[in-house]
């Protein structure tokens, strides 16, 4: 018992005295884990999150570079890189065989950054009459102080025959938008770019499984040029012919909803609904019994009109909205007694 305490107290003695200094934790930037490989036309595209952090979460102000590494692995031994350990032997072979293929820095950096994510493209090389090797492709970011990452997540891609581009591409200016339609083989998907009249093109939408799209976000008054891409097993093949589209304002507003006629003494009240569309105005009309229509107003603005004094008798009141480029919708109407 006795030796027993004098063990403990030399314990607790010795949990105050101070050991020598542990060197500082050295931050690296974070490990990048959404790496992606996928080929277009005839180059390889890399895509990944631009590093925005370090391993400890804090912001990552002094990136210096982001390198991409790559090793091959001969064909016929693609198979190896499948199973539970592939992830392993991957990792394992971009350590022990890859090389540095490209260091991001300075104004190449500033180039392949896009928003919030980075790519990379080089050369998609198909050999003539063999089978392409698998390309095992990692990154890793580098700070201006010398700390490294670790290599991201090893992604494997072999380069490919691009698929043909879509045929007979159609555009239809509605009133929604400007609706696209072409012709595909089955089992791809698509992507439609759209570039203005003085700008260039962008990517509309893409992963699209069926061969049509609505673009919705077309302005009516506007000039666009569209095209379509076809994509099978991540690789995307070259543009289809453009298609023009002067996309006018020619589609009439909404018909006026909820129209009701309210008879008041000396008076009728019309009221109705706006609609969505700006700058519409509205043309009021009334008819007695069967008789011509008379133009109450040919330019009102608010959504609700007073017929002061109307005649005696069943009255029929319409209203048409028209916009500013003078295209005008079909008659709301309704029914009243005037002289009450």
């Amino acid at each position: 018992m006795r030796r027993a305490l004098l063990l403990l107290l030399v314990l607790l003695a010795a949990c105050g005295r101070k050991g020598p200094p542990l060197p500082p934790l050295r931050e690296v930037p974070e490990t990048t884990t959404d790496l992606v490989a996928s080929q277009e036309e005839n180059e390889v595209v890399l895509r990944w999150s631009y590093p925005a952090l370090t391993r400890s979460g804090q912001p990552l102000r002094d990136l210096e570079a982001v390198e991409v590494w790559l090793t091959e692995v001969p064909p016929g031994q693609e198979k190896s890189l499948e199973g539970p350990q592939a992830v392993e032997l991957k990792r394992q072979l971009i350590l022990g065989r890859g090389k540095q293929v490209a260091r991001l820095s300075g104004k190449a950096l500033e180039a392949a950054t896009r928003g919030s994510t980075l790519e990379y493209r080089e050369s998609a090389v198909l050999p003539a009459g063999q089978a392409a090797p698998t390309l095992l492709y990692a990154v890793r970011s580098r700070r201006a102080k010398g700390g490294v990452s670790d290599f991201s997540n090893v992604v494997s891609f072999q380069v490919q025959s691009p698929p043909p581009p879509p045929s007979n591409l159609q555009a239809q200016p509605l009133a929604e938008g400007v609706a696209l339609s072409w012709e595909a083989p089955a089992e791809a998907s698509f992507r439609v770019e759209r570039k203005e009249e003085k700008g260039s093109w962008q990517v509309l939408a893409e992963n699209l499984a069926a061969p049509r799209y609505l673009d919705t976000t077309a302005q009516q008054g506007a000039r666009y040029a569209y095209r379509v891409r076809t994509t099978v097993r991540q690789v995307t093949g070259p543009a289809s012919p453009e298609v023009a589209v002067d996309y006018r304002d020619t589609f009439p507003p909404p018909v006026p909803s909820n129209l009701v006629c309210l008879p008041e003494p000396g008076r009728v009240v019309l009221r109705w609904d706006p609609g969505a569309e700006e700058g519409v105005r509205f043309k009021v009309f009334r008819r007695l019994g069967e008789g011509s229509w008379q133009h109450l107003s040919d330019d009102w603005a608010s959504a609700s009109y007073v017929d002061e004094n109307p005649p005696t008798g069943e009255l029929t009141y319409a209203v048409k909205a028209f916009d500013r480029q003078g295209n005008e919708s079909a008659e709301a109407t309704c029914t009243a007694r005037g002289g009450s």
